[in-house]
């Protein structure tokens, strides 16, 4: 089947997409070595070019706010020990991508970034505990660049400067999945999870300014209700970075408050968190966990 980068393309209909189930668990890790030592983003720099400063402690306790939050709805919350020269371990979402096949499986990602590499074997190595077969690994950015619609197997693909559309073909003709390609044309908004949040099977929240018109033909194609993300609020607060695990509550960072009332006005229900001090660093809440499930 092919990869779909244009509505012109589209031979199917959501509905006749096999089922998928919902994820039932997320993956953290620690993240006791967080830290900003490189300017991998454009949010990791200040107003004068440094890069941003970390409060260790602030940063931890923002942490164990938004676990908090995963278990009182209800997810499973497995946790990585901090590795000490991983400063980004704690954005999970990066280094595998689930498939959710019968058995399921893995692809671990090549990152972009060296400095990254060894995140990769420890979640990998989670998930097999887990019972995912762990296949060869792609220059293709785990849940960050790739995002499964909720409900149905088809996988939305971003081509940017983290993740390769040779990837995507690759995952396609391994895995026979459907696969929607979309172009990410603005280097504020780097991982498709920075720009396009999945709330349900006919709801998405995004940020247009991410995409170019291919791209935003098939978001407004595929989705019955495409809700745009407040573009300040996308930029400073990473809004379109947002998470909902159940098609109800979204899980998004504190002050987002155009969004947050769009949201509501849809009849979703917004968790609003503090992960301010991720955001010096260029990730939210979507980025730091890999959600994933049932085995």
């Amino acid at each position: 089947m092919p990869l779909y980068a244009s509505v012109d393309e589209l031979d199917f209909r959501l509905e006749d997409l096999p089922a998928c189930p919902l994820g039932d668990r997320v993956l953290v890790a620690d993240p006791a070595a967080f830290d900003v030592l490189s300017a991998d983003n454009p949010h990791m720099l200040d107003a004068s070019g440094e890069l941003k400063r970390i409060d260790r402690e602030l940063a931890r306790a923002q942490w164990r706010e938004l676990i908090a939050v995963y278990e009182r709805l209800g997810l499973r919350v497995d946790v990585l020990p901090a590795a000490s020269h991983l400063p980004d371990q704690v954005f999970c979402a990066n280094p595998v991508l689930p498939v959710p096949l019968s058995p399921p499986r893995a692809v671990p990602a090549r990152m972009a970034h060296p400095g990254r590499q060894d995140e990769v074997p420890l979640a990998a190595a989670e998930l097999e505990r887990q019972g995912y077969a762990i296949d060869e690994p792609l220059r293709a950015e785990g849940t960050g660049d790739g995002l499964w619609h909720p409900g149905r197997r088809l996988l939305w693909a971003g081509i940017g400067p983290r993740s390769e559309a040779a990837a995507w073909r690759e995952v396609e003709a391994r895995y026979g999945v459907h696969i929607v390609n979309l172009n990410l044309v603005d280097p504020d908004f780097y991982h498709l999870d920075t720009c396009l949040a999945m709330l349900d099977e006919s709801a998405c929240l995004f940020v247009p300014e991410a995409f170019d018109q291919r791209g935003l033909a098939l978001i407004r194609t595929l989705f019955a209700k495409p809700l745009e993300a407040n573009t300040e609020e996308a930029r400073t607060l990473l809004a379109g970075n947002a998470f909902c695990p159940d098609g109800r509550h979204v899980i998004l960072q504190r002050g987002c408050e155009e969004t947050c009332r769009t949201l509501r006005s849809n009849g979703y229900e917004p968790i609003e968190v503090d992960t301010g001090e991720f955001l010096k660093s260029g990730g939210s809440v979507f980025c730091m966990k890999l959600f994933h499930g049932p085995v």
